[in-house]
């Protein structure tokens, strides 16, 4: 069976006209009639105008005017006039045709309804107004980025702060505001969880409208669709500036009161230190007077000067370790982390603490693990960590008569790549109540004591990534252990605790769209 034209014309989905070179209309098919209730004769030339909503017309006539005077398709859109009187958006497409001799010979058109996919854009810029809406009304400042990552939108709080507007920030302009010393690590950071698909949490330095930098806790999560696919990213920024001043001057207190604490223990070693330095020096004046007679005899004795005199070196470089041992113990140098060995660091607080631990009477035994691994830390400060249970140990067994005061000293791996050590005394021991408290500051049970020795302790052994705390023996006295991260797991801790203050990104955590 033939189709003819006309019946093709009418079978499209969509309202079609043809109009003249000079654009008066000449033809409506048979889907425009039944669309406006109208023959086509009554919609000829310029009828058709009346079907078109009177808002739209004067936009809708000077695009056709351009369309015409261009002779190249074209479109607009329109609200036209249904035979109920109800009006319906249109999406109006244009082609001009050209005969054989390239003359413009008329147009053809096509009309099509899009008035729901309108009422559905229209809702879903409303549900966006009313987003951004409750965004700037939010207490925080809140951004915005497409799914490959790309910044497209922020709240008011976040503009007021950089006085920055939504499109100066499109992109990655938003780096611009951000400190230089935390720039690039926030961009490639950025990057590399858009890449991966992982939520994000950073602290850098914003720049402020007039200025000034303050640090912000920045946090980042994918909003993920039914179908897996990260439709956007949603960020958080939080002020922390005032935190991380607290943060400082609390670390500057902390480094106040472990000196002090240090030079609160010059009291108890002063004897010890002084028994120390005391024997090389006797023991040189000794050998000088020694050397001098050996010398000034007939003959001279030069083997037996030579002895004396290398004895009299040994004992100088004895009395120098003491003196220098004393001075890093005692110093108020800046913190450096360097790699540690634990049996080390013991064995130099031990040089220093004997004399005093042999005039209490007390029996010490070193058990130090031979396969220690190194770890990454401030040795003076955990140093001071050891010295510290040494004393409490040796000061715990000062009232004890009806037994050895016995102090076992203990290095050994851990579990999870760590390193513990143990100090063990045979004094008067704990209640495991009291345990937990012994670490607050200024709780003592020492009738002169301050009771911040093991507080600061704790901080100093937290710092390093490590856990200190107190056990009570089976049998009398009680156990102080800690128990730090080894090399590797060292290392880790450095980086992630650089990441804390400018970077980090940990699991994929997602938002669930709708």
């Amino acid at each position: 069976m033939k189709i003819e034209p006309g019946q093709v014309i009418d079978a499209l989905p969509g309202l079609i006209w043809t109009a003249l070179p000079e654009g008066n209309v000449d033809f409506f098919n048979q889907r425009w009639c039944e669309y406006t209730g109208v023959a086509t004769g009554d919609v000829g030339d310029h009828g058709w105008q009346r079907w078109i909503h009177g808002d739209d017309l004067p936009g809708f006539l000077e695009r056709w005017r351009k369309i015409l005077a261009s002779r190249e398709l074209g479109g607009m859109e329109a609200r036209l006039r249904r035979f109920d009187g109800a009006y319906r958006w249109f999406l109006f497409r244009v082609h001009p045709s050209i005969d054989a001799s390239q003359r413009l010979a008329g147009w053809y058109g096509i009309a099509v309804d899009i008035d729901d996919r309108r009422r559905e854009e229209e809702v879903l810029r409303a549900s966006e107004r009313e987003l951004r809406q409750l965004f700037d009304y939010v207490p925080g400042m809140i951004a915005v980025a497409d799914s490959k990552g790309q910044h497209e939108y922020a709240n008011k709080r976040c503009c007021d702060y950089t006085d920055r507007t939504v499109e100066g920030g499109r992109g990655l302009g938003f780096l611009e505001d951000i400190h230089p010393d935390e720039r690039e690590l926030v961009r490639s950071e950025w990057l590399r969880c858009v890449a991966l698909e992982q939520s994000m949490v950073i602290e850098h330095r914003l720049k402020r409208f007039d200025g000034v930098y303050r640090w912000f806790h920045v946090l980042v999560e994918p909003l993920i669709d039914d179908r897996g696919q990260i439709v956007r990213w949603y960020g958080l920024l939080t002020d922390i500036d005032d935190r991380k001043q607290t943060e400082a001057a609390l670390g500057t207190v902390r480094s106040e009161l472990t000196h002090m604490a240090r030079v609160a223990s010059l009291g108890a070693l002063t004897a010890s230190i002084a028994h120390e330095v005391n024997q090389p020096l006797s023991g040189i004046i000794t050998n000088a007077g020694t050397c001098l007679r050996m010398l000034t005899s007939n003959p001279a004795n030069i083997e037996g000067a030579r002895d004396t005199a290398q004895r009299m070196i040994r004992d100088s470089h004895r009395a120098s370790d003491v003196i220098s041992r004393l001075r890093a113990l005692f110093g108020k140098d800046e913190v450096t982390a360097e790699l540690v060995n634990l049996n080390e660091a013991a064995q130099d607080v031990i040089s220093l603490l004997l004399s005093e631990l042999q005039r209490s009477h007390v029996i010490l035994r070193r058990e130090f693990a031979t396969d220690l691994p190194p770890v990454l830390g401030d040795r003076i400060q955990l140093q001071q960590v050891i010295l510290n249970l040494l004393l409490n140990a040796s000061d715990a067994m000062s009232a004890v008569d009806d037994r050895p005061r016995k102090l076992v000293i203990r290095t050994e791996r851990d579990a999870e790549n760590r390193v513990r050590l143990t100090v063990q005394d045979a004094g008067m021991g704990l209640e495991q109540t009291t345990a937990e408290r012994m670490f607050d500051a200024f709780y003592t049970t020492k009738r002169d004591g301050m009771g911040i020795g093991l507080s600061i302790s704790r901080s100093i052994i937290e710092s390093h990534r490590g856990q200190l705390w107190a056990t009570a023996n089976d049998g009398p006295g009680a156990t102080f252990s800690f128990s730090i991260p080894a090399l590797a797991d060292a290392k880790v801790a450095a980086n992630e605790g650089t990441a804390s203050r400018s970077a980090g990104a940990g699991p994929r955590h997602v938002l669930r769209a709708s």
